[in-house]
């Protein structure tokens, strides 16, 4: 008799076994504290070239405990390189659509009441995107900061971050859910110090805008207990 066949255990591809390692660290058991806050966003893309780009950020971030606000603004510059595929993935943000792309940019970071200090803070971020089964697109974002936080010396902040999305079809509307996971290490501390689970999805206005909501918990390990900072973000996306 010819014996069963034993099926062969295939280990997860690489982007998701990281995705998982991020999951089990961040909701690993531990004492913590917990802070909610909102995050309203209006980013606007305009298109300069067929390979470059400007974006402007303008979002808020409130503390819903303290009722403190603080700001971030600033200008980008996004480069990137040939189509990913030849099909479109997603009409409305056409740096979705590339495999690989660099921006700069500066930010300020304001506080309105007082409760944090200003920031200055320069960025170097690439992206590179790989498309996986199901039509699922993993996306790699790797990002420097140069802070100059008010009160404080120089320092620099390096942020590695997973996302994998799909765009989905319900008769002629389309969405795209994501999930991301992000980790931080500060030069301030010379450790990871942070980090984050967003749950998301962006919904198609009109052709040139888009409206993005998410749910995101950071972990914060920089100080003891453990400090989590959960919050809810609507992000206006202006495509031009």
């Amino acid at each position: 008799m010819l014996g069963k066949t034993r099926k062969r255990w295939k280990p997860l591809p690489i982007c998701q076994s990281a995705l998982l390692l991020l999951l089990l660290a961040h909701y690993s058991p531990s004492r913590a504290q917990d802070k909610g806050e909102a995050w309203p966003e209006i980013s606007t893309f305009v298109n300069l070239t067929p390979t470059t780009r400007f974006y402007f950020l303008s979002t808020l971030s409130s503390d819903q405990d303290s009722h403190s606000i603080q700001g971030e603004f600033g200008p980008n510059f996004d480069v990137y390189l040939r189509p990913l595929l030849r099909r479109r993935i997603r009409n409305e943000d056409p740096a979705k659509n590339k495999l690989f792309f660099f921006r700069t940019g500066y930010h300020y970071l304001p506080s309105f009441t007082h409760d944090s200090p200003n920031e200055h803070r320069g960025i170097l971020e690439a992206t590179a995107r790989v498309p996986l089964i199901a039509d699922i697109l993993a996306s790699f974002r790797s990002r420097v900061e140069l802070r100059a936080i008010e009160g404080q010396n120089f320092s620099w902040r390096f942020r590695e971050r997973l996302t994998l999305e799909k765009t989905v079809a319900m008769r002629e509307y389309t969405f795209t859910p994501y999930i991301r996971a992000e980790g931080y290490y500060d030069s301030r501390y010379g450790k990871l110090t942070k980090n984050s689970i967003t749950v998301g999805s962006a919904f198609p206005i009109t052709k040139h805008t888009e409206v993005e909501i998410y749910y995101e918990d950071q972990r914060d390990t920089s100080r003891s207990p453990v400090f989590h900072v959960r919050g809810t973000g609507v992000v206006l996306n202006l495509y031009f």
